[in-house]
């Protein structure tokens, strides 16, 4: 009598368990996975969006600007947002000097938005006439006409400009002088407020270079020649200047005043 016997090991029983296994596995991840998007989707994006926009700002301009110029529509996730690029967006406006952007989980953005400060008041050519344009220091046009409470600027003459609007700049030639005077007004206020006029006066020779101003100041109709730069010393020493020849009562005789050279020189009228 023979007998057939027939061995499987424990490896042959394991295998088509582990695959079965391995097969729920995975589709219980991709279950997983899909029920997240659906919920990320429908309850978790809604959260992100965009619903409180605080802006702190002395830029003239309503919410609605601000809220356009930083090309806000409502519909922007916290996730997607860009703050760089909305900085980019709003420093595109010549009012606005520069832009803070910040967003804040889940569903904010502070922006923090600065104006552009006047250096001068410079008198522009615009459709056939001439009307006064605010100019900040790095000498960018950024407002057309002016108010009551801008003519107590300094007056910048002399500059040829051509036809001008917003956004436009000053020649090179002058950017100096722009920076000079912003930055007086920064560090001595004062001072900045005792100009009245800054006359360009180009060079008389062909083959001269860069220009001279005519400085006025607000206590005297004398005015003091210098070469293209006003700074908080030329303002002092022009002050003092002034003030010691009208002491001397010859004030009244002098036409102009002439500091390039480093000294003193005065022209008398009709001399």
């Amino acid at each position: 009598m023979s007998s057939v016997f027939a061995f499987r090991s424990k490896a042959d029983h394991a295998a088509p368990a582990i695959s079965r296994n391995l097969i729920r596995a995975i589709l219980a991840a991709l279950t997983g996975v899909c029920a997240l998007f659906l919920l990320w989707r429908f309850a978790g994006l809604p959260l992100l969006t965009i619903r409180h926009v605080l802006v702190e700002s002395d830029v003239p301009l309503s919410e609605g600007e601000v809220l356009s110029l930083a090309g806000l529509r409502g519909t922007e996730h916290w996730h997607t947002l860009s703050p760089s690029e909305m900085e980019r967006r709003l420093e595109r406006s010549s009012l606005i000097s520069s832009a803070s952007v910040r967003k804040v989980f889940p569903d904010t953005v502070r922006m923090t938005l600065r104006r552009r400060q006047p250096a001068a008041l410079v008198l522009a050519e615009a459709g056939g006439r001439s009307i006064p344009v605010l100019v900040d220091g790095e000498g960018l046009v950024f407002k057309v006409g002016t108010t009551a409470n801008e003519v107590d600027l300094p007056v910048v003459s002399g500059i040829s400009m051509g036809e001008t609007g917003l956004g436009a700049r000053l020649p090179r030639a002058y950017a100096t002088l722009f920076a000079d005077l912003s930055a007086l007004r920064a560090k001595s206020p004062s001072l900045y407020r005792l100009l009245s006029e800054v006359r360009i006066v180009p060079p008389v020779a062909s083959s001269a270079t860069g220009f001279d101003i005519l400085l006025y100041l607000t206590s005297s109709s004398v005015p003091v020649r210098a070469r293209g730069t006003v700074d908080e010393s030329l303002v002092k020493y022009a002050l003092m200047v002034l003030d010691l020849l009208s002491n001397q009562g010859i004030l009244k005789d002098i036409q102009e005043l002439d500091f390039r050279s480093g000294e003193v020189v005065y022209r008398l009228k009709g001399g």
